[in-house]
């Protein structure tokens, strides 16, 4: 008996030492943005990164493809884990950037979970200034099957008396209430003329800390995007006629998709995809099925991942006809015709990773960046 209480007082002992040093780490900054929503988290950070490291040191952790730190020197390291993911970390990753001396601390949700997005705003990076990107069908098991439940999810994020910024163009209606009664401003940051919404938005965020017009354009160059993301590649097929293949692996959800898809494909003589499942993301390939695949019944899509017979099933469902499954994504490339369009999409988990990067170490000379609006730069 006597054990337990010693073990339980100090474990309250541990974790009230802990939440004293995080708050103490916090208050040392002079702003910490966290960045959520359903797409674009990882291009946002690393948009505000490039345009604030013109006035301030900067600290930077992405959970993108892959988990990336950026110090305040600039130096791009991945993120060292022992075990699976965890909320906990974030704590880790506080504490080093005030070691390095950092002004600003940016940092991407790394929590799906609502009860979780609560924990991690309120409990462990406590920002006044959070970023939703924007409200897309995604993660519908743990987040919701409606834009609106997918925006209550998201707004778990939304600080007390700060500041939350976002693209959404139906911001108002999704995230209003739950503004007012955090006392939160709303800033609104839409797309305007060529500029992407993550560009928008971090437009907004850095004017917030003083960064000037002129300062943000001169960062642009200085982006670096995460793994592979929006390239398109020159390849060959199996009778050396060159096609396209555009990577978006990472685009996730099937709104994304569609509008890359839709800038990408008028060079190209033909479209086709390829989509690569993850078994422990079965939601993913049901919202392509709702969502993206009745736009493109007509055209050609392979398949590749584990676990390959449910999309087929559900994509065979929404009315696609052309369904091959490929074990190996190599043997679909030879089958493209001549100046078509690939594109991969779903998951970059799994095959669509290890593609990505055989093409990066192999054909990077081929390989040209897509912006959100599909031109190559």
């Amino acid at each position: 008996m006597y054990a337990f209480i010693f073990l339980f007082a100090a474990v309250l002992c541990y974790f009230f030492i802990e939440n004293r040093i995080n708050r103490s780490c916090l208050a040392s900054f002079h702003a910490v943005v966290h960045v959520n929503g359903i797409r674009g988290k990882t291009s946002t950070c690393r948009l505000i990164d490039a345009a604030l490291r013109t006035r301030y040191k900067v600290f930077t952790k992405t959970t993108g493809t892959d988990a990336m730190i950026i110090d305040v020197n600039g130096h791009e390291s991945p993120v060292r884990r022992l075990g699976p993911a965890n909320i906990h970390e974030q704590l880790r990753i506080i504490r080093r950037a005030r070691r390095e001396g950092a002004q600003i601390l940016i940092l991407e949700c790394m929590a799906v979970n609502p009860e979780l997005q609560k924990i991690a705003q309120e409990q462990i990076v406590r920002s006044h200034i959070t970023v939703i990107t924007n409200v897309r069908y995604d993660h519908v098991f743990e987040m919701g099957d409606t834009p609106e439940e997918i925006a209550a999810s998201l707004s778990s994020t939304i600080p007390e008396n700060g500041t939350l910024y976002t693209a959404d163009p139906l911001a108002a209606s999704l995230f209003g209430e739950t503004c007012q009664r955090k006392n939160c401003r709303l800033a609104l940051c839409p797309a305007t003329g060529t500029s992407s919404e993550n560009i928008g938005v971090a437009r907004a965020v850095s004017a917030s800390l003083g960064v000037t017009e002129e300062e943000f354009q001169k960062s642009l160059p200085a982006v670096r995007e995460d793994f592979g993301i929006r390239k398109r590649y020159s390849m060959e097929n199996g009778r050396h006629e060159v096609f396209h293949f555009l990577n978006l692996f990472s685009a996730n959800d099937p709104q994304s998709t569609k509008n890359n898809v839709e800038d990408a494909r008028s060079a190209c003589t033909g479209l086709c995809f390829l989509y690569n499942h993850r078994e422990d993301r079965p939601d993913r390939a049901l919202l392509f099925a709702r969502h993206f695949f009745p736009f493109y019944k007509d055209h050609t899509v392979y398949l590749t991942g584990s676990g390959a017979a449910l999309p087929k099933r559900l994509f065979a469902r929404a009315g696609v006809t052309d369904l091959r499954v490929a074990r190996d994504y190599r043997e679909c490339l030879k089958q493209i015709p001549s100046g078509a369009l690939l594109v991969g999409i779903g998951n970059i988990k799994g095959a669509g990773y290890r593609m990505i990067k055989e093409l990066e170490e192999h054909n990077p000379e081929m390989a040209g960046t897509v912006t959100e609006r599909g031109k190559e730069r």
